[in-house]
């Protein structure tokens, strides 16, 4: 029984609840998959002309995130920041905003290079 109730905290305190948390390289082939899909660079201006996925586009997560979303169309939404942490934030509010798909990737930019995917 033991075994049973540490393996539900476990997974219990490890899910995602903001949506589907891909690996870079699930998050490139899940986007170039799913037709119409918005790419959603949440960085910095400075951080984005450092280099950027292809076809992002960018809404700075800050306070104001939440009133910077505007018209932004209700379409599956794959978000992504520098390591992770503002894209899981910026996924919260989506979700509470009443986007039903929502998909963060795992360890941001950070990941994304480390697998030696492009940056544009």
């Amino acid at each position: 029984m033991k075994k049973y109730f540490i393996f539900l905290f476990l997974f219990a305190c490890t899910e995602n609840k903001t949506g589907s948390l891909l690996s870079p390289v699930d998050f490139d082939s899940q986007y170039k998959a799913t037709q119409g899909a918005i790419l959603l660079d949440v960085r910095t201006v400075e951080e984005v002309n450092a280099g950027a996925l292809a076809g992002a586009i960018n809404i700075v997560y800050d306070d104001a995130f939440a009133e910077k979303l505007g018209n932004l169309e209700h379409k599956p939404i794959f978000v992504y920041c520098g390591s992770g942490i503002r894209s899981a934030k910026a996924a919260a509010i989506l979700k509470e905003k009443g986007y039903d798909s929502v998909y963060e990737m795992d360890g941001g930019m950070k990941a994304w290079k480390a697998a030696g995917l492009p940056v544009q």
